[in-house]
């Protein structure tokens, strides 16, 4: 699809020396501008507003006209190529190949790439497929959105302004009826990439820092205590299938989500000197360090699996856990058979513990540790869920003063 595209020139009135003002240049594409001076001047009383030109036939005018003709043609040059050779086109783009900045430039969805296949790089290494996967998700969502609202598939780096977060925040709630959370975690995305092309030197400033948004996190499920007991006692006829539920078993029992249960081996579990038992480690997603003291469940399903057959290629694992999808259709089938209302998956296992500490007492800022939240915010959504627990506060305060306070008759 080709551009609009025109170049303009004007003088600036507001700089006139001795009767001469600047002649100044605008490219215009799409909308989108970059001015420009042409190192030239000229008198007020030569210079034709409306034809964009030097009137007359003297030999200034020609001389400046000439000039004037031969930098729109230049513009013009670079303006096809562009055209010609990449798939957007923008006013400062043609600007600074013009003024020989050339291929110097850096795009958004180039940086974004290159950081997908660093990502990539490091999965099993620090870094989780699941959040490689989320990232290649805000990497098409971001795309069609240029596509479909930009007309664009790129743009250049130190283009961007507050303007386009705002549009891409608009368009992801109302057009594509995402959920809050999903939108706030893809503009988090954005600025994260702004930040890395500031640390790289291509920003001064990070054009989305002022942008703000609040997420409004889904409801999390969770297991009910009745529903972890069945799924405890439940009869499973295959040894491959008992051991998904004893490994979930231990998610729900350490907060454990499943890249972090995978990557865990021997050298994670430590015993303090009144011979409590300790997992430590750091979370695969963020990196955050987490600590959990181990429940008897938790150390009775380790040295069950201490010794296990399946672990003979990965003898230093604490679980044979296997892929992710293999994990996820087992519990679904668990779940069902034991008749559990929420459907149950791998994660599931990290909300029921993140519920069960709360509705034990655990204090908020101790359970934040334990789960490896960077911020206690996203501690406290497991305590919004728990209705219960408000319920237990509550008739605590009413032993206490119930009986005080009663209406006058």
């Amino acid at each position: 699809m080709r551009s609009t595209f025109k170049v303009l020139f004007y003088t600036k009135n507001q700089s006139v020396k001795n009767g001469k003002a600047p002649i100044m240049g605008r490219i215009t594409i799409n909308g989108t501008q970059a001015g420009f001076s042409c190192k030239k001047e000229v008198s007020l009383t030569l210079w034709d507003v409306k034809a964009n030109r030097v009137k007359g036939k003297s030999e200034e005018a020609r001389t400046l006209n000439q000039e004037l003709d031969n930098i729109k043609a230049q513009i013009t040059k670079h303006y096809q190529y562009i055209c010609d050779h990449d798939s957007f086109v923008t006013a400062k783009k043609v600007y600074n190949r013009y003024v020989g900045f050339g291929d110097d430039y850096h795009t958004l969805m180039g940086l974004f790439r290159e950081q997908l296949e660093s990502y990539k790089e490091k999965i099993g290494k620090g870094k989780a497929e699941s959040t490689y996967r989320g990232l290649v998700a805000d990497y098409k969502s971001l795309l069609l959105f240029m596509k479909s609202m930009k007309n664009i598939e790129d743009i250049v780096i130190d283009e961007l302004e507050k303007s386009f977060i705002e549009d891409y925040y608009t368009w992801m709630i109302g057009t594509c009826g995402s959920a809050n959370a999903t939108a706030f975690g893809r503009v988090n995305t954005l600025k994260w990439l702004m930040y890395i092309a500031q640390e790289k030197g291509w920003l001064r400033i990070h054009p989305f820092t002022s942008f703000e948004c609040k997420p409004e996190y889904k409801k999390r499920s969770f297991l009910t205590e009745e529903e972890l007991q069945r799924l405890i006692h439940v009869e499973l006829k295959y040894k491959r299938q008992r051991a998904m539920r004893d490994m979930f078993l231990f998610m729900c029992f350490t907060g454990l989500a499943y890249a972090d249960l995978r990557a865990i081996t021997y050298d994670n579990i430590h015993t303090d000197s009144d011979g409590g038992t300790w997992l430590m480690g750091n979370r695969i997603k963020t990196g955050v360090a987490y600590v959990v003291k181990l429940l008897p469940i938790a150390i009775e399903l380790i040295e069950k699996y201490r010794d296990a057959d399946e672990k003979k290629d990965s003898p230093d694992c604490v679980f044979p856990v296997g892929e992710y999808n293999t994990m996820f259709l087992s519990l679904r089938i668990i779940g069902k058979k034991c008749d559990c209302h929420t459907e149950v998956t791998p994660h599931i296992g990290r909300h029921t513990f993140a519920v069960l500490a709360i509705l034990k007492g655990m204090p908020l800022e101790t359970l934040q540790k334990v789960l490896g939240h960077k911020s206690i915010l996203s501690t406290q959504v497991y305590a919004e869920l728990i209705n219960p627990k408000v319920g237990e506060d509550t008739d605590k305060i009413c032993e206490k003063i119930g009986h005080v306070y009663k209406l006058a008759i």
